[in-house]
């Protein structure tokens, strides 16, 4: 009689099904791992209201994800039963040239957990074989909590995007939104670059909030522009390193006016298609000599080193964990998370 397991299945926008389905098999190459934890993101609640291109339905959704290795198929020596491992979203193809160069998130094929592969909205999730041999899997100490190891997959994406963005120790930084990500930015910016101050931009009061007890310094766009705020906070320069967190389209273009003189925009967040083009004075770049980038999901070593800030204590993961709740309410989870009161949801398959 085959093993069933209860799972979230995305069966197009709007349509998210609790099912019993069986547990997926081992097969040569491949890992199984008892889901502990699986954190909601904004991509999933996108994928629930649009729905995605990359993902045909029923799909299992989720891609913040740490458990238990409970079964591997032959052949597989990475891991192995009993290991609690935390697993990140893109996965690299290995063969592609930005993958073989250390630049899988840039994957040509484009691999990721919860898009073409099930997730971590389920009790079980098998990692392919190509997720076992290329993919972000990190071991996680036996006193980190699966809660906090589950944040570092967005994390890692977060050291990504400080990385494109040439960040240096001392800098001045600059962030627009105050969600999940947006915090993550504040903190790595606060600790592991030591930076020289760091600023949220955020309407939300209750975000602002949330942002000031993780001690980080807010400006409400409400009530100042938040273009002079950031400039006079820096003594007239601009800040160093602006992200965008947020999809906005006029966060881009704030965030391209308050840049300093070889400054970096990182357009982190992404618009939504019907977004108007931003538009900005090419002057403001030219003179300053400053840069507009972006940046995407992250790669295995960043995910490695984001577990690493989690278990040093650098970033203090579980403090962003504000709720958590039981598969059976993934579709409340989901709303919760939308309207910005946590910061960071939980799932727990097994709980």
């Amino acid at each position: 009689m085959t093993e069933l397991m209860k799972a979230a299945r995305w069966h197009g926008p709007q349509k998210l099904e609790i099912e019993l389905v069986p547990v997926p098999q081992v097969l040569p190459g491949s890992a199984l791992i008892k889901v502990e934890a699986c954190a909601v993101c904004g991509s999933d609640i996108r994928i629930f209201r649009e729905g995605n291109p990359r993902i045909s339905p029923p799909r299992i959704i989720g891609h913040e994800v740490s458990g238990q290795v409970v079964a591997v198929g032959q052949g597989v020596t990475r891991i192995k039963p009993g290991d609690r491992i935390a697993v990140g979203a893109d996965v690299p193809c290995g063969e592609c040239d930005h993958c073989l160069n250390g630049r899988g998130n840039c994957c040509d094929t484009n691999f990721a957990i919860g898009y073409q592969f099930d997730g971590g909205y389920a009790q079980y999730l098998r990692l392919d074989p190509v997720v076992v041999e290329h993919g972000p899997i990190s071991l996680i100490r036996t006193d980190i909590s699966f809660d906090a190891a589950a944040l570092a997959e967005p994390l890692a994406c977060c050291i990504n995007g400080y990385e494109v963005a040439l960040a240096r120790p001392g800098c001045s930084v600059a962030v627009f939104g105050a969600g999940p990500i947006g915090l993550m930015l504040g903190l790595l910016g606060q600790g592991r670059y030591q930076a020289s101050q760091v600023l949220i931009v955020e309407p939300s009061e209750a975000r602002r909030a949330q942002a000031e007890s993780l001690g980080l310094r807010t400006i409400d766009p409400g009530a100042v522009d938040p273009v002079t705020a950031i400039i006079d906070a820096t003594a007239g320069r601009g800040a160093d390193v602006l992200f965008t967190a947020c999809p906005a389209v006029e966060t881009h273009e704030q965030a391209i006016a308050a840049v300093a003189k070889r400054g970096v925009v990182n357009l982190f967040g992404g618009l939504a298609k019907s977004a108007r083009p931003i538009t900005f004075l090419s002057n403001h770049l030219h003179y300053r000599e400053a840069y507009v980038t972006g940046s995407h999901g992250s790669t295995p070593a960043h995910h490695r080193e984001a577990l690493e800030l989690i278990e040093s204590g650098s970033i203090d993961a579980a403090r962003l964990v504000t709720r958590t709740i039981k598969l059976d309410d993934l579709a409340e989870g989901l709303e919760i998370a939308r309207s910005g009161t946590e910061i960071k949801v939980i799932v727990r398959p097994n709980a």
